[in-house]
């Protein structure tokens, strides 16, 4: 097993984790805004608010708790997922 850590790396918002369980097998732990200073490697704020990762592997989304800084983006998760199929 892997984790990748996909937000929350050198700050505390946009909480978005991946578990990679077998090859092409994920679950996503939270899926969250970055707020405030804090941004994305790729600058994420209120125009830039897409997954900016693979999400084709991803089978499950677990949310540990509702603040937007951990289900914010769960809304473009599936926004971009759906354009994907």
């Amino acid at each position: 097993m892997t984790i990748i850590h996909h937000g929350a790396v050198d700050g505390v918002t946009g909480s978005c984790h991946e578990l990679v369980y077998k090859p092409n097998a994920s679950v996503l732990i939270d899926c969250g805004l970055f707020q405030g200073a804090e941004t994305s490697g790729s600058g994420a704020n209120a125009n830039k608010l897409t997954i900016d990762f693979p999400i084709d592997a991803v089978k499950a989304l677990i949310v540990t708790h509702v603040h937007i800084d951990h289900v914010g983006r769960i809304p473009y998760r599936f926004y971009w997922a759906y354009l994907l199929f």
